[in-house]
């Protein structure tokens, strides 16, 4: 009688007659190439693609500690001191932009600007930094169409002066004569003017966006004609919180404590959407002619709305005198609490009185209510 073979001798043998294939390693040439090694690594000018603010780099001369002199981008690496008769950095070239990296350029007695443009340029951008106590302000710009974010200006005779068409976002300005000047066609963004002179002394075509003016001597916001005002706030200003020109749009915004009026607007101007609160004058005043002034809330004023035009949608509660003063299309009103709710003419919407409380009758939906 035969035997099997075990399993694991049978295993063996199989595994004599299976054919195992070399596998070999294929790698490149160990010959180096010719020539020396090639460098790798980026250079500094790479890596840091802009040039220092020194006396090297950036001399200046009898008027200018340093001077701008070529189109590209520079930054600071400390604070600069001025000294009297002279400005901190000139710019003298088209394109330029300059970076105060978090540094400071302090002015001294009788120095004159910390940043000056002197000529006509264009693509001129500043950003990042501190300029205080100087005697000719702390950015002068006004020949150059300017891009600037995020600087702090104060103690200077202006804050920041730029060229038309100029755009600023998230700059303080806080205790210079004027905080910001803007001229033509130029837009602030996201900026606060505090205990200046004027806190934005604006001219035409101008557009303010979610800007703060509080505690400046004179008047909070002003613009001139065509301009916009949006989304901004102007207390405790010395004049008018908001002081705008002829046929400019003033919507959602609050000016509140005031010595003189809250919002001030030319003929032909639009204020919606707007709180006024505390001023000694008028909440809102818009005796020209022509006024849109529609949804705003006026609160403990002298008068609540002393305005000509067409008047809609408004309430006004606890003014020392008229809630309502002046005429045109008045309609869709409230008044409660105020010395005269309503002292007005034209085109006037049936005025129900409701001081006595009760139900609400008329049908009519142009109606105005005292309550």
């Amino acid at each position: 009688m035969k035997t099997k073979a075990p399993l694991a001798t049978a295993f063996v043998l199989i595994l004599s007659v299976i054919h195992v294939p070399k596998v070999v390693a294929q790698g490149g040439s160990l010959t180096p190439p010719p020539g020396p090694p090639s460098p790798t690594m980026k250079t500094l000018d790479q890596v840091e693609a802009r040039t220092i603010i020194n006396d090297t780099n950036t001399p200046g001369d009898a008027t200018n500690l340093f001077i701008i002199s070529a189109p590209g981008s520079y930054y600071l690496t400390g604070n600069i001191t001025g000294e009297a008769g002279k400005h901190g950095i000139s710019i003298q070239s088209n394109d330029v932009t300059l970076d105060l990296n978090g540094f400071s350029l302090i002015g001294v007695v009788n120095s004159l600007a910390g940043v000056h443009v002197p000529a006509v340029r264009s693509g001129f951008g500043i950003r990042n930094g501190t300029l205080r106590g100087w005697a000719s302000g702390g950015v002068d710009a006004t020949l150059a169409m300017t891009s600037a974010e995020k600087l702090r200006l104060s103690e200077n005779v202006i804050g920041l002066s730029v060229g038309n068409g100029s755009i600023i976002k998230d700059c303080v300005a806080a205790d210079n004569g004027d905080g910001f000047r803007l001229p033509d066609r130029s837009q602030a963004n996201n900026c606060i003017a505090s205990k200046n002179g004027v806190g934005f002394n604006c001219a035409s075509y101008v557009n303010l966006m979610d800007c703060t003016a509080s505690r400046n001597a004179g008047r909070g916001i002003v613009v001139l004609g065509s301009s916009s005002v949006i989304r901004c706030s102007a207390t405790r200003s010395g004049g008018s919180g908001i002081d705008a020109g002829t046929g400019c749009t003033i919507s959602d915004c609050t000016s509140s404590n005031n010595v003189e009026q809250g919002i001030k607007a030319g003929a032909g101007s639009s204020v919606r959407n707007c709180t006024a609160q505390g001023n000694i004058a008028n909440g809102i005043y818009c005796f020209d002619s022509n006024c849109l002034v529609i949804g705003n809330t006026c609160d403990s004023n002298y008068a609540g709305i002393a305005a000509v035009g067409r008047i809609e949608g408004n309430s006004c509660t606890s003014n020392q005198s008229n809630g309502f003063l002046g005429g045109g299309l008045v309609i869709r009103n409230s008044a409660r609490g105020n010395v005269s709710n309503f002292s007005v003419s034209g085109a006037v919407g049936p005025i129900v009185d409701m001081t006595a409380g009760g139900t609400i009758t008329t049908t009519s939906p142009w109606a105005n209510f005292s309550y």
